[in-house]
C-alpha cells in the first residue's frame, strides 16, 4: 500500500508538471503570435510622424515621443520605474534648433586673378552643423589632422601652426586605431567629437569642416562662436586638390608614425549657418519595468533597452525610423507580449526607452548611475539600435557570460527559424569605442549583450533624411520582439541561469 501511494503521489507530481508546461506554453504562443508587424508598423509611423518632428533630445517634440511610450507601458499593466513614481528618468539636455539648410562654398580662384564660387549641395556633400553657433564665417582651411593635443602621448595636432580665425578641417577617430590593443585606451578619451570641437575653439578656430561622412550629429559641443559643418568626399577632395596628396595618404601615414602632419591648405571655404540655441532643453528615459513573482529572485532584474530618440531636423527632418525608432518598437512588441501573456515571471524586466543617445549617451550614463535595480542584481543590460534592416538575427554577449546567448539561439530554433548568429567578441573591441549606450553600462561593470539583424538588403540613411518608415524592414521587426518576448520570459524564469 505504501509503495502504491509513493507511486500515486510521483504520478500526480508528473501530471501536474507536464500540465504546467503546457499551460506555460500555451500562454506562451498564445502572446507570441499576438506580435504582429502591422501593429508595430502603426507605432514606427507614429514615433516617424512630423509631431514628433524627429525626436531631437531635449526638444518639446522629443518629450512628447517619451509621454506617448510611457502611455503605452502604463496601458499594458507595465509599472512606472522613473523619477518619483513615475515613468521618466529626467536630465539637463540643451539642444541646438538648425533652422534652415546653411550654406558651404569654396573659392577658387582664377589666373586673373578673379575667383569663382563653388557651392556645395545639401545633403550629398555637406551637412551643417546640428550644434553649430549662427553666423558666418569665410578663412582659410587648415588641416589639424585628428585635432588632438595629448602631450601625455608626445602628440600635438596644432603644435607649430596657426589656426586663429581660421576654419579647421578635422578627421574622426584618433592615431591609434587598434581597439584591441591596450595603448588604445589612453587615446579613447580624445574620439569624442565634443572634445575635437573644444579643442578647436581652444586654439582659436573660427569654423570647424569635420571629415564625419554626411548627415546629423548633435553629439558635438556647441560654442556661439565657432561655424560648424559636416563635409563628404566631393569637398574634401577640392579642398586636397593641387596638394599632390589626399586625406587618406596624410592620415595613414600620421597612424603609422604617430606624428602629426598639419598644413594650411590655401583653400578659402565659407561656411553660413543659421542656428538658435535652447540652454532650457530637458531628456529623459522612459523606465517601465514587470515585478518578478518570485519573493527572492524577483530582486535580479533583466534590461532590455534602446534609445527612444534621434537627431531631429537640420534643413529637413530625419525621422529616425531605423536608427531607432526600430529598437523601440521592436522593445514594445516584447513588453506589450510579456505584460499581457498571463505568464508569472519570477525575476523583474525592465523596459529602459533611452534618451539623450544622439547627443552623447547621456540617458544611458544616467540610468548606469541612477539604475531602479543595483548594478550587482542586475543580470544584464541588452542593448538595440538599428535593428530593423536585414533577413538575419544576431546577438552578441562578452566571452565571461556567453552562455547567455542561448536564450536567444533557442528561442530562434524553436520558434522563429531565421538564420541566427550568437557571438561573444572581445570585449574590448566591441565595447572599447564610446559610440554605443552599452559602452555606459559595460564601462561601469554590468554585463552588455547588443541584438542586432544581419544581411540588410535595404539602403541606410544614416543620420540623413530618408530614414522613414519605408526605409525598415518590418518582418525582421517582428521576429526580434518576439525573439527577446521568448528568450526573456524562460531567462526571467530559469532558476539557474546559464552563466
Amino acid at each position: 500500500m505504501k509503495k502504491i501511494k509513493i507511486l500515486l503521489l510521483i504520478a500526480l507530481i508528473s501530471v501536474n508538471y507536464i500540465y504546467a508546461q503546457d499551460d506555460f506554453e500555451t500562454k506562451l504562443l498564445a502572446k507570441f503570435h499576438s506580435i504582429t508587424s502591422e501593429e508595430m508598423m502603426t507605432w514606427m509611423e507614429k514615433l516617424c510622424s512630423p509631431e514628433y518632428n524627429g525626436r531631437l533630445s531635449g526638444t518639446p517634440e522629443y518629450i512628447a515621443s517619451a509621454e506617448w511610450v510611457a502611455e503605452k507601458l502604463k496601458k499594458w499593466g507595465i509599472l512606472p520605474g522613473g523619477d518619483n513614481g513615475t515613468y521618466f528618468q529626467w536630465f539637463d539636455s540643451p539642444y541646438t534648433a538648425v533652422n534652415d539648410i546653411g550654406s558651404l562654398a569654396l573659392r577658387i580662384s582664377q589666373p586673373d586673378s578673379s575667383s569663382i564660387i563653388k557651392n556645395y549641395t545639401y545633403p550629398d556633400e555637406y551637412y551643417p552643423g546640428m550644434n553649430s553657433g549662427n553666423g558666418e564665417i569665410t578663412a582659410e582651411v587648415v588641416f589639424v589632422g585628428f585635432g588632438v593635443t595629448a602631450p601625455e602621448l608626445d602628440y600635438d595636432d596644432y603644435k607649430g601652426i596657426d589656426v586663429k580665425g581660421k576654419i579647421v578641417l578635422v578627421n574622426r577617430d584618433v592615431p591609434h586605431s587598434n581597439p584591441r590593443d591596450p595603448e588604445y585606451k589612453k587615446w579613447v578619451s580624445y574620439c569624442y567629437h565634443q572634445y575635437k570641437l573644444e579643442n578647436a575653439v581652444k586654439h582659436g578656430a573660427a569654423g570647424f569642416l569635420y571629415i564625419d561622412g554626411i548627415g546629423a550629429n548633435p553629439n558635438i559641443s556647441y560654442d556661439p562662436s565657432i561655424m560648424v559643418c559636416g563635409i563628404g568626399p566631393q569637398p574634401l577632395a577640392d579642398i586636397f586638390s593641387g596638394l599632390n596628396t589626399t586625406n587618406t595618404e596624410v592620415t595613414d601615414k600620421i597612424k603609422k608614425t604617430f606624428k602629426p602632419a598639419s598644413f594650411s591648405t590655401g583653400k578659402i571655404m565659407t561656411i553660413k549657418a543659421n542656428t538658435t540655441r535652447h540652454p532650457e532643453g530637458r531628456g529623459c528615459n522612459v523606465v517601465g519595468y514587470i515585478e518578478g513573482a518570485d519573493p527572492v529572485l524577483k530582486n535580479e532584474a533583466i534590461i532590455i533597452g534602446g534609445h527612444l530618440d534621434a537627431v531631429g531636423t537640420a534643413g529637413k527632418t530625419v525621422n529616425g525610423a531605423l536608427d531607432n525608432a526600430s529598437g523601440a518598437v521592436d522593445i514594445m512588441g516584447a513588453a506589450k507580449a510579456m505584460a499581457q501573456s498571463g505568464i508569472k515571471l519570477k525575476r523583474s524586466v525592465v523596459f529602459l526607452f533611452i534618451g539623450g543617445e544622439e547627443t552623447g549617451l547621456h540617458g544611458s550614463r544616467l540610468y548606469a548611475r541612477k539604475p531602479l535595480f543595483p548594478k550587482e542584481n542586475t543580470i544584464t543590460f541588452i542593448n538595440l539600435d538599428m535593428v530593423g534592416n536585414g533577413t538575419g538575427l544576431a546577438v552578441n554577449a562578452s566571452a565571461p557570460y556567453k552562455q547567455l546567448l542561448t536564450y536567444f539561439e533557442e528561442a530562434n530554433t524553436k520558434y522563429i527559424h531565421r538564420p541566427f548568429r550568437g557571438s561573444a567578441p572581445e570585449p574590448l573591441d566591441f565595447y572599447g569605442r564610446p559610440r554605443s549606450d552599452t559602452y555606459n553600462f559595460s564601462s561601469t561593470g554590468y554585463r552588455t549583450m547588443s541584438i542586432f539583424t544581419t544581411s540588410g538588403y535595404k539602403k541606410v540613411y544614416y543620420h540623413l533624411p530618408g530614414d522613414d518608415p519605408d526605409a525598415v524592414t518590418i518582418d525582421i521587426m517582428e521576429d526580434v520582439a518576439k525573439m527577446i518576448y521568448v528568450a526573456l520570459t524562460n531567462m526571467a524564469n530559469d532558476t539557474e541561469l546559464k552563466f
